[in-house]
């Protein structure tokens, strides 16, 4: 499973670190005090110049132990907080909701290393500075520790270079927190850790890696499920190397203009899923890519970007879906690549009701629209919030109550018109929590081995009527889950947010419920582990009658207890699809009569010890003629396809003359959610993609409009 970067998880202990203009306090165990030992209780408090206003916050390791910030100390971490601003998705909060211009934050049990630190918060009204001091105390009695080496491509030991980076050990199941251990010189390094860590299983990696190896690749990314034994476990070493390609950009708004950003990001390998995080500086980044053995040219990559820190002013935007930020490098590639952002201007409402009065138990509203990004505030105890949004744009708007997505209602409660719906500027998007109907429940469980990689936040279980979606959360503890839904016929669909776990069966379909239960939806789940590519060779691909921008293989066996995995073909005709143990039927695409293609399908022995597989698919023209132009001989829509789909399919249409086009996809009840082309189109073929990833299962029709046709169809949309 991939590590999410340090910054969001450390949001999730309340670690954070922030601004302050006249003063600055650390809380040990409730008391104020500038001492304290690895493991105690923690909070930060600081003032602001103005209610409700903000502060940039940077941690340093005193490494002379002088308690003054000078050149030699090493920065560790840095980010803004807002007075009042309590939302738990990015740095850590404020605790009080209530803007007072203070700032405090509670952090927990802290397990910093033992050593100097040094706070320095500034100002972002006045600019006023100020520095605060912490020193940490070794425990009395440590039972067990980790140990490992820190090595640095080009860096002979002893060297200041491989001093103070801080390397992190948390158990699995996050229930004790995080512990850390400073390299020395030669790139040594110790982690004390808390009583009763036996009985665990543990991992390590580096804690700040975004800022204190930003630029570098390393190797290992991190130990997983370690079991952990009285007295010393290890040596877990790590590589630090430079990267042979980068890609470096800035920051820019909608006019190009610099936007000194602090947050951070990903460069991701699609074939590999291998993920580097960077940290952005003022704007500027720079992160290196990460190959695997010889694929090394033409390799496609994303970069992913999460300004958390800049909303409300900009929208966050859709990297992780947005052609625009997918590169396709070499080894030995320099690439300049901006991320683009959008201000907001506006404001779209969010109201919700439970049986008819203001809910007052907060949850995040989100709002997004592919062209310009996403937002997202938390609701006030009358059930309310603003969303901060650029105008002239249409927005798929949801609900969640925690920062992974996950949708956790009261008990016998549902969504009325279900966890999608959509608005504009001015709007106010309802949602009312209404006494369900009836239950559809089940339990997960596992292929043996799998259950150690299991993230409850990254998956969940879903109900589609066709028309509504009903999102259940799964219990990490019991592995049950409900789904309060209204009397009616459901699809029901386990999904993993990663595409890490494959269930079977791979879907319940035409569950029907009234006024009852049905608690046997239980899913069986198995961790992709393996890499199974499919090229197609030769293949036809400019004059194709059917769809292959999405493929899907199966085990054997009768569906739907069969496992299923998808992809999306990649610019050099390959499909990376992520598989688990089991026999896979491989079958190649269908171009019609006149290609032959050898092997026609076949099948893949997976096994729990196995990693990556290669399936080759040649094509052969039997006419020997070369494909007639594109152009068509008379104005068509086709129904898309794949139909249903999940979450991408195609619209195909010709044009016999260049012309004004509009194509909308709109819901079941005639609203548009998202235009997907407006514009002049020249005459041929056109294939546009709809990624649905953002809106519920169900019914949608998509309509083409020209000066001379409008033509409407349906589409399924299942998950």
């Amino acid at each position: 499973m991939k590590r999410v970067s340090f910054i969001l998880v450390f949001m999730f202990m309340g670690f954070q670190i922030s601004q302050a203009t006249t003063y600055f306090k650390s809380h040990v165990n409730d008391q104020v005090s500038s001492t304290m030992t690895q493991g105690d209780l923690y909070a930060w408090e600081y003032d602001v110049s103005v209610i409700g206003g903000s502060a940039y916050l940077e941690l340093f390791v005193d490494t002379n132990n002088n308690q003054v910030l000078d050149d030699g100390d090493v920065l560790l971490i840095a980010f803004d907080q807002t007075d009042g601003q309590t939302d738990q998705d990015g740095p850590p909060p404020d605790s009080s909701d209530v803007p007072d211009g203070i700032i405090y934050s509670e952090i927990g049990s802290l397990g910093f290393p033992p050593a100097d630190y040094l706070f320095r918060v500034t100002d972002d009204n006045d600019s006023s500075v100020v520095v605060g001091t912490l020193h940490i105390n070794a425990p009395a009695n440590v039972t067990s520790w980790i140990i490992g080496h820190v090595t640095k491509e080009g860096v002979t030991p002893p060297d200041s270079s491989l001093s103070y980076i801080m390397m992190e050990a948390s158990d699995m199941d996050e229930e004790m927190g995080f512990w850390g251990g400073l390299t020395d010189e030669n790139g040594y390094y110790s982690i004390n850790l808390p009583g009763g860590a036996s009985d665990k299983q543990w991992g390590v990696h580096f804690m700040f890696s975004e800022t204190q190896l930003a630029g570098y690749i390393t190797q290992p990314d991190s130990y997983t499920n370690i079991d952990i034994v009285t007295g010393n476990n290890g040596p877990f070493d790590f590589t630090i190397s430079m990267p042979a390609t980068y890609v470096y950009g800035d920051i820019v708004d909608e006019q190009g203009q610099l936007v000194p950003s602090n947050d951070d990001g990903s460069l991701e390998n699609l074939h590999t899923y291998d993920e580097v995080d960077f940290n952005v500086s003022e704007g500027h980044f720079k992160v290196g890519a990460v190959f695997s053995g010889d694929d090394t040219v033409d390799v496609p990559f994303q970069l992913n970007f999460w300004p958390i820190s800049l909303i409300p002013q900009y929208l966050m935007p859709n990297t992780w879906a947005n052609p625009a930020y997918q590169l396709t490098l070499s080894v030995g590639d320099s690439v300049h690549k901006d991320i683009r952002l959008y201000s907001t201007d506006t404001t779209l409402y969010v109201q919700i009701y439970k049986d008819g009065e203001p809910y007052s138990t907060s949850m995040r509203a989100s709002a997004n629209n592919d062209s310009v990004g996403q937002t997202y505030s938390w609701t006030d105890t009358s059930g309310f919030t603003a969303l901060h949004i650029r105008n002239g744009y249409e927005y798929g708007v949801w609900l969640s109550t925690d920062d992974h997505g996950n949708l956790d209602l009261p008990t016998g409660y549902m969504l009325a018109e279900g966890n999608s719906q959509s608005g504009i500027a001015g709007d106010t998007v309802v949602f009312r929590l209404v006494p369900t109907s009836s239950v559809l429940s089940g339990k997960i469980s596992f292929s043996p081995g799998s259950e150690v990689y299991f993230d409850p936040n990254q998956c969940d279980v879903n109900a589609s009527d066709w028309e509504h979606n009903y999102q259940g959360k799964i219990d990490g503890d019991s592995l049950t889950y409900r789904i309060d839904v209204p009397n009616g016929i459901f699809s029901v669909n386990f999904n993993s947010y990663q595409h890490d776990f494959l269930s079977m069966p791979v879907r319940y379909e035409n569950i029907t419920v009234r006024d009852s239960e049905v608690d046997t939806l239980d899913f069986e789940l198995n961790y992709a582990h393996a890499r199974l590519v499919m090229k197609l060779v030769n293949a036809p691909l400019g004059s194709d009658q059917y769809y292959t921008d999405w493929w899907s293989i199966n085990t054997e066996g009768n569906y739907p207890y069969v496992y299923e995995a998808s992809a999306n073909m990649e610019a050099d005709t390959t499909y990376h699809f992520k598989v688990c143990e089991g026999s896979w039927y491989v079958q190649a695409p269908y171009f019609g009569e006149n290609y032959q293609v050898s092997p026609s399908d076949t099948t893949v022995r997976v096994t729990e010890n196995d990693s990556s597989f290669y399936v080759e698919f040649v094509y052969k023209d039997l006419t020997g003629i070369e494909p007639k132009s594109s152009l068509p001989t008379s104005f068509y829509v086709k129904q898309n396809y794949p139909n249903p789909f999940n979450p991408v399919t195609t619209i195909e249409f010709g044009l016999t003359k260049q012309g004004p086009v509009t194509l909308d996809i709109y819901n079941i009840k005639g609203q548009r959610i998202v235009t997907l082309v407006n514009g002049n189109l020249s005459a041929g073929i056109h294939k546009v993609h709809w990624d649905g990833s953002s809106y519920a299962s169900g019914m949608y029709i998509y309509r083409l409009h020209t000066n001379h046709h409008t033509v409407s169809k349906r589409l399924l949309l299942l998950k």
